[in-house]
């Protein structure tokens, strides 16, 4: 069975395509740090199951001082201080709402009913989805940063942002 011309040429072009595609742009987008590279893909993956670890050990170790549903409202007030990316944000409401926490249980409990989220960038969406490290870390400055940490550590709580 002989291939005619234009199914040769489609087959061509979509060589090139491909190539081009891998070759050239994938990596500048990895670059640009439009997508992620599977490093960082697997970096986030092991992330990921490292707080769901500390947050079983913590809810097996400790009761929350708050109730889930407490926990969700604060969850939900931290996300809408910060989903915007600049654009109206209440950094220092979301860094007290962080340091409310009084155990691990809590930042626990807060971790996890914080799941993943969306940031937007003038209300389109931005990057992948986020989970609340990653949220405050991207959102406030590395003083506020250190500052919500300090109070961790003076409530003996091990998690650090």
């Amino acid at each position: 069975m002989a291939i005619d011309k234009n199914t040769q040429k489609l087959l061509l072009y979509t060589a090139i395509g491909g190539g081009a595609y891998f070759l050239i742009l994938k990596p500048l987008l990895i670059k640009l740090g439009i997508i992620k590279s599977p490093l960082e893909i697997q970096q986030e993956q092991s992330q990921q199951q490292n707080i769901n670890n500390y947050i079983n050990t913590a809810l097996n170790t400790q009761s929350p001082t708050k109730t889930k549903g407490e926990w969700q409202i604060i969850a939900d007030q931290i996300y809408n201080d910060l989903k915007f990316s600049g654009i109206a944000d209440n950094k220092e409401d979301a860094g007290y709402q962080v340091s409310r926490v009084q155990n691990d249980s809590d930042i626990a409990t807060l971790l996890q009913v914080f799941g993943m989220r969306q940031e937007s960038f003038f209300g389109i969406n931005t990057g992948g989805l986020k989970n609340l490290p990653q949220f405050i870390i991207s959102n406030l400055s590395s003083s506020a940063v250190q500052k919500i940490n300090d109070n961790y550590a003076r409530k003996k709580i091990k998690f650090r942002f």
